[in-house]
């Protein structure tokens, strides 16, 4: 089967270039200059799309984030207040987490410090075989808020407006043109100098190629 490869494998410094479709066609020298210019104003587009994410992502966690409290038990201040030789805690307080040598049990308490007059549930110490389970190998997955139209609908339409704009630059290098390589490189360049530090953790490769 004879295939007809229009496909360039070399680079090539002409004016006359087609880009996606026949009718895109640059006949002329200024039809060039414009496909150019059009082509670094989309890769500066796009790294300010990555900007613009980063900041709404940004946003949106600092006002589901929600400040921590620890809560501590009781002390019973008529209780006398004994300490171990090499703790600095009293003697009736207990650190949730430490173990004696010769107890088989652990206790449970909704408090990381507890009293021995509280009376608290006892769990046996975890086996081996709960230890290696298949859930403590696992990563656990945890949102970072609540299913949301406004924010996940914005969130897939940046992603793919994104993508789009990414593979078109990509297939446009491909045609191998030396103007074409440059510019999009020089936009990439210059949207990562005026929009990079508003886009910490995203590279090029999203800007470019979305991920590729």
């Amino acid at each position: 089967m004879d295939m007809n490869m229009n496909m360039p494998t070399v680079f090539s410094s002409s004016t006359e270039i087609t880009i996606l479709f026949t009718g895109w066609t640059t006949s002329t020298t200024t039809q060039y200059i414009f496909t150019l210019t059009f082509l670094f104003l989309l890769a500066i587009f796009n790294r300010f799309l990555g900007a613009l994410k980063f900041q709404l992502e940004k946003s949106w966690s600092q006002h589901t984030s929600t400040p921590q409290t620890i809560l501590l038990a009781p002390v019973n201040p008529r209780q006398s207040i004994r300490k171990a030789k090499l703790s600095p805690l009293p003697h009736y307080m207990r650190v949730h987490g430490d173990e004696d040598p010769d107890e088989d049990t652990l206790p449970i308490s909704n408090n990381h410090i507890e009293t021995r007059n509280t009376p608290t549930r006892h769990l046996k110490r975890d086996g081996p075989r709960n230890r290696t389970s298949l859930r403590c190998l696992l990563p656990s997955w945890t949102a970072s808020g609540t299913w949301s139209l406004r924010k996940d609908g914005t969130r897939a339409l940046l992603e793919c407006v994104r993508a789009l704009i990414g593979y078109f630059l990509m297939l446009s290098v491909m045609t191998f043109n030396v103007g074409v390589f440059v510019t999009v490189l020089c936009g990439v360049l210059m949207g990562e100098l005026l929009l990079g530090r508003f886009s910490q953790g995203t590279g090029w490769q999203e800007g470019t190629c979305h991920g590729g």
